[in-house]
């Protein structure tokens, strides 16, 4: 762990601690916002009254599909969902998983156990369509009322299924470095988890209400929860990616609880075209910061320090995922990036270079009729630092489990990319500018500050050898997840720790 290890008295420690609970709870407030906001983007909003079935060959039905619940054989259990709360169901092909997305934002994937659907029309005779030709079905928001259980708390698994739950299991005894620890589950705040050795082992993490953290592995092979549908599940603690507890009011949409909020006028989600929605963005005052190294102690680049002014810009709140960019993908017939084997889904997309990140730019500036770029390096730093002048942005010192990189503590450090949103925002909100994955600019890359004049103006606009990337990333050191840190690559490279986030320009 990288604590600072020098002793404090009593009184400062107090307070110290007490700031950390309430960073802690700040934290889990907006995470419980933004990953919901996060989960819609996902979602296909169909606001014509009927449902609408895709068949592969690509003929399209409307009508009323006939069945009263949908059955899905997930990898930790049977659920069941009532069909007024369906809201997509995707058929997998060659191998993939069926999935289903609820109008809450549940996602969940398995193998659907109904083999045949029946479609009702109110011209045309009724309609038996077998699964099996089914590509897609998107089902109208009913205004049916079944019966909804408690459901307080959050899971997210490896396989990137996310949806609300009321956890059953009350004591989990783990075993840490200190020995075993039993921990009541309401002590606990946040349990992650990590997957090793291609799923064959893990690590986990408690961060339990106090702001404590502990990692180890648990006794028992598994945690019992019971959806928002009554279905009860043993998700083992190896296909288990994130726990958050008591962050759902009961049987509504997700809400966070606190009064310590974003607000709502600051948060930006485009919809696209065919009705689902882009990534979620912060939008962020303009003004001036001193960019560069302000602690003295950085390298040549950062040097001297300038003064730069900045009009408003919105930016992502996440780095861009995988599920983002394969839609990309999917719909330009782009080949997928690699993944490394450590999962798609809501983790950092990485294998992709600066070319890369501006081309879904441009699809996502066409897809939403707005416009989307890579930030500037100014742009970066200024939001990266959330309106601070200290070394990182949460003060000078390394705390344990704020960032991912290779002496900060994380369970993912020097192994793998985080899924985004694991680590406390910055006091702008965004998610990840310490750590996890270097992300592209737009400047081209040059050694030294004094040619600044002042103004937000990318260094190089035309062709350059090489593009600044920002953030440092899993596998390097503290030193490189400062604010002020930069780096530089070929625009044309893809590597497994460099990804992108976007700026959305705002209207004068």
């Amino acid at each position: 762990m990288c604590a600072n290890s020098r002793s404090e008295p009593t009184g400062r420690h107090n307070i110290i601690k007490a700031r950390e609970v309430l960073m802690s709870l700040r934290f889990v407030t907006l995470y419980v916002l933004l990953q919901m906001v996060f989960l819609s983007t996902a979602g296909y909003a169909n606001t014509t009254g009927y449902d609408v079935v895709t068949l592969k060959n690509g003929d399209i039905y409307n009508g009323t599909v006939a069945q009263p619940r949908f059955t899905l054989k997930t990898d930790y259990g049977v659920v069941s969902i009532p069909y007024a709360r369906m809201a997509r169901l995707l058929l997998g092909d060659d191998g993939e998983p069926d999935r289903i997305t609820t109008h809450f934002g549940d996602r969940f994937s398995g193998e659907l156990q109904e083999r045949e659907l029946t479609m009702l029309r109110v011209l045309d005779p009724t309609l038996p369509v077998a699964v099996e030709e089914i590509r897609e079905i998107q089902f109208a928001h009913r205004t049916l009322r079944p019966k909804i259980y408690r459901a307080p708390d959050i899971v997210i698994t490896q396989n990137d299924d996310n949806f609300s739950t009321r956890v059953i299991s009350e004591e989990l005894l783990m075993t840490s470095r200190d020995g075993l620890k039993i921990t009541n589950s309401s002590d606990i705040q946040l349990l992650d988890v990590v997957s090793l050795n291609e799923g064959e082992d893990y690590l986990a993490q408690i961060t339990s209400n106090d702001g404590e953290i502990v990692q180890g592995k648990f006794t028992q092979p598994a945690v019992t929860v019971e959806t928002r549908f009554g279905s009860r599940l043993e998700i083992p603690f190896a296909h288990l990616s994130r726990l958050a507890l008591r962050v759902n009011h009961s049987g509504k949409r997700t809400r966070f609880l606190s009064v310590l909020r974003v607000n709502p006028a600051d948060l930006i989600q485009d919809s696209m075209r065919d009705g689902s929605l882009g990534p979620p963005m912060i939008a962020i005052g303009g003004g001036s910061f001193s960019r560069g190294d302000l602690q003295g102690d950085g390298d040549s680049d950062e040097k001297p320090p300038v003064k730069i002014r900045l009009a408003p810009f919105a930016i992502g709140i996440y780095e861009v995922t995988f599920r983002e960019y394969d839609q990309f993908c999917d719909d330009t017939g782009r080949g997928k990036p690699d993944d490394q084997g450590w999962g798609r889904g809501s983790r950092p997309v990485v294998n992709v270079s600066w070319e890369d990140a501006n081309a879904y730019a441009e699809w996502l500036s066409r897809r939403t009729g707005q416009r989307y770029r890579l930030p500037t390096d100014a742009e970066w730093e200024y939001a990266a630092r959330g309106g601070t002048s200290s070394r990182f942005w949460w003060g000078n010192e390394v705390l344990p489990s704020r960032a991912n990189c290779a002496d900060c503590g994380s369970l993912w450090e020097s192994e793998m990319s985080a899924p985004v949103g694991r680590f406390p925002p910055n006091p702008f909100g965004l998610h990840d500018t310490a750590g996890n994955i270097f992300e592209w600019v737009a400047d081209c890359w040059r050694d030294n500050f004094s040619a600044e004049t002042g103004n937000d103006t990318p260094a190089g606009d035309g062709e350059c050898g090489k593009r600044v990337i920002r953030g440092g990333a899993w596998s390097f050191p503290v030193q490189e997840v400062r604010s002020a840190n930069r780096w530089r690559d070929f625009p044309t490279r893809r590597s497994d720790d460099t990804c992108f986030r976007l700026v959305r320009e705002l209207d004068d």
